[in-house]
């Protein structure tokens, strides 16, 4: 039995997809407050200065229905090609159908994989690349997911990422404060879908929500909802909310290098635009070799 369940299977049926819709559309804040719609808006400019003339690619990891991508692109040019990658294939396809690009593909994707998205991103236009991964990195291991992206991004691709950052200046204490952003009913109905699906099948129990430190990093709170039952709990869902220095920390460990930032007034969620950082070649130059 697992201990934690993998976050794919949250998503991995249409009918699952359906009901995430609905959390989205009932609980998340972005729906519901301009500032953070703006947010989505903002590093246009930035990315339009780096691309200058030069057509791009997009390449939307984690896109769901394209709705974040969906504003950064009104204020980009058009991609020569679009490739929208998700767990949930019809979340994928209808991200696709959503945003303009002159040619457009969608695919199920395992963001886990480092070996799946290298594939993946080989099949874009060999145009410099811009990345998204919006509402993506809370629930995956960040650092393994960033380090993954960063050894396929070449040195003129942008990644722009967001990450649901948690208020003041207790992570504890500001993960309790938007607790309710998350247990909820229609939270609710969706993750006791997702348990029902879920083969082997789990024991009999009912979900508690609750804010704990992330296994990997003790100082960084996760809100999470677990299966409590008669054998350990199991971990349904979790959303990791870090600080900004947090964010900074993955960054710079995963060979990033941060070009901009941007951070909603009341500190709840962040957008970072990064660079891979430019290795020297692993065969230096030999120094007694002659100049010709």
């Amino acid at each position: 039995m697992p201990t934690e369940l993998p976050a794919s299977a949250l998503y991995s049926h249409p009918s699952l997809g359906r009901l995430w819709r609905k959390v989205h559309i009932s609980c998340s804040p972005f729906l519901h407050r301009t500032e953070l719609q703006r947010l989505y808006r903002l590093p246009s400019a930035r990315i339009r200065k780096h691309f200058g003339r030069r057509s791009y690619s997009l390449l939307a990891l984690g896109c769901a229905d394209g709705t974040k991508e969906s504003l950064l692109l009104k204020k980009l040019p058009k991609p020569t090609s679009l490739l929208a990658l998700d767990t949930n294939l019809s979340l994928a396809r209808r991200a696709a159908r959503r945003l303009p690009a002159f040619q457009k593909s969608a695919y199920r994707a395992d963001l886990t994989s480092s070996l799946s998205l290298q594939f993946l991103s080989s099949r874009l236009s060999p145009h410099p690349t811009l990345i998204t991964l919006f509402g993506v990195l809370p629930n995956l291991k960040p650092l393994p997911l960033l380090r993954s992206i960063r050894r396929f991004m070449r040195k003129d691709d942008l990644l722009l990422f967001s990450a649901n950052l948690t208020p003041g200046q207790s992570a504890h204490t500001g993960a309790l404060r938007i607790l309710p952003q998350y247990d909820n009913r229609p939270t609710r109905n969706w993750l006791e879908a997702a348990i029902l699906r879920y083969r082997p099948k789990l024991p009999k129990g009912h979900l508690e929500f609750g804010v704990f430190p992330d296994p990997k990093q003790k100082t960084l709170a996760r809100i999470e909802a677990r299966w409590m039952n008669n054998h350990l709990p199991i971990v349904i869902f979790s959303s990791r909310r870090p600080t900004r220095l947090q964010v900074e920390s993955w960054i710079q460990a995963s060979g990033l290098r941060r070009l901009k930032r941007w951070i909603e007034p009341r500190g709840e969620e962040g957008v970072w635009l990064v660079q891979s950082i430019i290795r020297p070649s692993p065969f230096p130059r030999d120094p007694k070799r002659k100049k010709r």
